[in-house]
C-alpha cells in the first residue's frame, strides 16, 4: 500500500508533520496540492522480503571510562557501570504478572 510523505514541514488541522511523515489522504485538495508543489510524495509501504533490518549500537556503553577497584575483568573497568549481570552473579529478574488477589 502506498503511502503520502511529508517532504518539507507542513501544517495541517493542528498538527505539525515534519520530512518523512506519513500525512493524512482524507482530503484530495490538499493532497493534490502537496504533490503539485513538490511538498509530499509516494512511496511505497512494502519491505522486500529477506531482508531484516538490524539494530546497531549508535553510541559507546554508559559509564565514565576509567579504572574501578575491584576490577570486574577485561572489559568491564567502566567508572559508574555496574558489571554484566553474568559476572556479578545476579538472579534473573521475576517475570512481571498479574498479581493474584487474596479475595
Amino acid at each position: 500500500m502506498e503511502r503520502l510523505i511529508a517532504v518539507s514541514s507542513i501544517l495541517i488541522e493542528n498538527r505539525n508533520y515534519e520530512p518523512g511523515d506519513e500525512l493524512p489522504t482524507h482530503d484530495a485538495g490538499f493532497v493534490g496540492a502537496w504533490l503539485e508543489n513538490g511538498a509530499a510524495v509516494w512511496k511505497g509501504g512494502e519491505v522486500p522480503e529477506g531482508q531484516a533490518v538490524k539494530a546497531k549500537q549508535a553510541t559507546a556503553p554508559a559509564g565514565l571510562p576509567g579504572a574501578a577497584c575491584p576490577s570486574a575483568g577485561p572489559e568491564q573497568d567502566l567508572v559508574g557501570k555496574p558489571p554484566s549481570r553474568r559476572v556479578r552473579g545476579a538472579r534473573p529478574e521475576p517475570e512481571k504478572g498479574r498479581r493474584k488477589s487474596s479475595a
